[in-house]
């Protein structure tokens, strides 16, 4: 089951970052170019195309058996790619929303990478529970944690979200 639920875990996250990117590509494409300005426009403009369809495919590749390594090994890659550019956002902009669910508002903070963290540690697990057990879950694995891998994922992808809204103001 632990295969199952980092599979569907993994596949909401990345699948649910990728919609809500294409949602709204124009400003998702503002976002690219306002925050990697050193790309210019038609390669903002590609990356801003490229990081949603990627995100989707290696959603897709979670969930068909043969290829589930080649998802977790796809959705390790942009993890990394992209908590390197959240580090590197939080040093050079770190008032910019992080892009991580198209562009939203949430400024870029050290939840996101956390949280990134996170997710490479079920990445890790997952591909090492795939390997050792050889044939993957059934579908009554999937069917049991479907909805609570959904909802962590979920979750996890608006964490920064989640932790500032349960953030005490702050007085000035």
């Amino acid at each position: 089951m632990a295969v199952a639920f980092g599979q569907l875990c993994l596949a909401t996250v990345l699948f649910w970052s990728g919609l809500l990117k294409l949602r709204d590509v124009s400003a998702f494409r503002r976002h690219v170019a306002t925050t990697l300005p050193r790309l210019g426009g038609g390669l903002s403009a590609a990356l801003a195309l490229a990081v949603p369809a990627v995100e989707v495919a290696a959603a897709g590749l979670l969930l068909i058996r043969p290829w589930a390594w080649l998802g977790c090994a796809a959705a390790t890659l942009l993890l990394l790619a992209f908590t390197g550019y959240l580090i590197g956002l939080m040093r050079s902009r770190p008032d910019a929303s992080c892009g991580c669910a198209g562009a939203d508002d949430t400024p870029v903070s050290e939840v996101h990478v956390l949280r990134n963290v996170l997710l490479l540690t079920v990445c890790v697990l997952t591909w090492w529970a795939t390997v050792r057990t050889g044939g993957g879950p059934g579908p009554v694995s999937y069917a049991v944690v479907v909805a609570p891998a959904a909802v962590f994922g979920v979750g996890l992808l608006h964490l920064g979200e989640l932790v500032s809204f349960f953030r005490p103001p702050r007085t000035t």
